[in-house]
């Protein structure tokens, strides 16, 4: 008797177990893993863009003075080397366009500026306890250069920036009588600085600017003498920020 009841037990439990099995291989196959996300580019550098930019320059130059006493052509004395030196704001206007190449992004940007005074030079001269000032004020300055940039991010690029520029400043010379000229420079600029994009259109930047300009004379006449005062500007240093609205080519 107990082994029929055994045997009925086993064999219900098998059937159980076969019942089992067989649904659990009725059951679909789990879903795969969902695939990863494909991150778009954020920003699409290639295109033209319009900007203004704001900031400091300052100038580290000499000058030399040939004094002709009486105007008659002569050159009656020289005082060279000179310094003349300061810091002064400057702001304005810059355009270009970009060509993106994978992370690469090339260039070509003008712009142009104006500025405050930004140099001065104070001499005691004869006769005695006359003071000499002398103040110098970019007029503008403007340059043409190209641009070659790294994107560390797809919104942010560092580049290197370098071209030609002209500035037109005005000396000018108060002692006592005073007196002034203005004079154009022609020269080549060097920088480089970040930028980055908050949205495609919308930049941001920060950058250097080193310029050397050739030299110029600057003519005084006052008083019945005359001065020429040859000045380089070997040492103009511009710090700045600058916004810029971006009209990629992907979104024509």
């Amino acid at each position: 008797m107990n082994k029929r009841i055994s045997l009925l037990a086993l064999s219900a439990m098998m059937g159980a177990f076969a019942t089992h099995a067989a649904s659990a291989a009725d059951l679909a196959p789990p879903p795969p893993p969902p695939a990863p996300e494909i991150r778009t580019t954020v920003s699409d550098w290639t295109g033209p863009y319009i900007g203004a930019v704001l900031g400091g320059t300052c100038m580290d130059t000499q000058m030399t003075i040939y004094l002709d006493l009486g105007n008659d052509g002569s050159i009656n004395d020289v005082f060279n080397g000179l310094p003349i030196n300061g810091c002064g704001w400057s702001g304005g206007l810059l355009t270009g366009f970009n060509y993106q190449i994978d992370n690469i992004v090339l260039g070509l940007e003008g712009d142009w500026t104006w500025g405050s005074r930004t140099g001065k030079h104070t001499d005691i001269v004869t006769p005695p306890g006359v003071i000499q000032r002398d103040h110098y004020k970019i007029q503008w300055q403007t340059s043409l250069r190209a641009r070659v940039g790294v994107l560390s991010t797809d919104q942010t690029l560092l580049y290197l920036t370098g071209g030609i520029s002209w500035l037109k400043g005005t000396l000018k010379e108060t002692n006592p009588l005073v007196v002034s000229d203005s004079k154009q420079h022609t020269g080549y600029i060097l920088g480089g600085g970040i930028e980055h994009a908050f949205t495609e259109n919308l930049h941001l930047r920060a950058e250097y600017l080193y310029g050397s300009y050739g030299k110029e004379t600057y003519r005084f006449v006052g008083g019945g003498d005359a001065a020429d005062i040859r000045m380089g500007l070997d040492h103009v240093h511009t710090f700045r920020v600058g916004v810029s609205w971006n009209f990629p080519i992907s979104q024509w």
